[in-house]
């Protein structure tokens, strides 16, 4: 479901959060409904007002019950100094509001309130879990991206949500045995495990859908104009991607020091070399 645009970015949010919400409206709970989307909207604007800091450019944002996905335009993936900074603003905003509220407002009678605090502190307390697609996650990625590679770091970091999204199924199941209410972990565990399965295959689809976009243009015109490109063997792989685009092909002449051609890689070549080895990755890493 679409709420809308906020700083050009589209939020969805997803149907388990909807029935969520839904499930408690029916209860007559619709004001702790809106305390939750709206402590939910504010960690993923952080997101948000972090990336256009950073230059970023952030496509949508789908909303579930421990918080976000946030989607960029670039499939190559950020550097790891601009993710560790993209996904911490989000628990750093949490917390800020939470403690703000706390502090202001502790005395307040008022339950909303005081679900609001909790929810926040939640937030930014669970997304610092190391595991995708928490903010943590991201944080792991990026340090483990500059030894194993950014697809190798998505595939580790993805495991430890799915490890982590049986454990809080287990424990809803468990409470829910004992008569306790375990409704709430049982669907977090759900949705976590799902969204860590899908950050895992985000990579390859992008990969795909790049190279399916240029076959589709090749096969509707016949032919791509063709961009020859020169580089050194030292050049970042995404610099050079970051001027690809789906009107001509790339190829990449690599020259030595004396324009020696000593390599030639095609566009398709260097979006894989990248997800291999990561956005540090060089020409010559290919």
């Amino acid at each position: 479901m679409k709420l809308g645009k906020v700083a050009g970015v589209y939020f969805h949010i997803n149907p388990a959060l909807l029935l969520l919400c839904i499930v408690y409206g029916y209860l007559g709970l619709i004001g702790e409904v809106l305390v939750i989307i709206a402590a939910l909207i504010i960690h993923e604007i952080a997101h948000i007002i972090s990336g256009i800091m950073l230059g970023i450019k952030i496509a949508e944002v789908e909303l579930l019950p421990f918080g976000g996905q946030v989607r960029i335009e670039d499939f190559t993936g950020i550097e790891p100094e601009k993710e560790i900074y993209l996904a911490l603003a989000g628990p750093v905003i949490s917390f800020s509001v939470a403690l703000l509220f706390y502090f202001l407002y502790s005395g307040s009678l008022n339950k909303n309130l005081h679900l609001f605090i909790n929810i926040n502190f939640f937030l930014g307390f669970f997304n610092l879990f190391p595991a995708l697609p928490l903010d943590g996650g991201r944080v792991l990625r990026a340090v483990l991206s500059r030894t194993v590679g950014f697809k190798k770091a998505t595939r580790r970091a993805a495991f430890i949500g799915e490890f982590i999204a049986v454990g809080i199924f287990a424990c809803g199941v468990y409470r829910a045995y004992l008569g306790f209410e375990g409704f709430n972990l049982i669907i977090i565990g759900i949705l976590l495990f799902w969204a860590a399965r899908r950050e895992e295959k985000f990579l390859a689809y992008s990969f795909m859908r790049f190279l399916i976009n240029k076959k589709g243009e090749l096969s509707r015109s016949g032919f791509l104009s063709c961009r020859p490109v020169v580089c050194r063997p030292d050049t970042p792989v995404k610099n050079i991607l970051n001027d690809a685009r789906p009107v001509y092909y790339m190829l990449v002449v690599v020259v030595d020091e004396n324009h020696r051609i000593i390599g030639m890689h095609t566009e398709a070549e260097l979006v894989e070399c990248l997800l291999e080895k990561g956005p540090g990755a060089t020409v010559m890493d290919c």
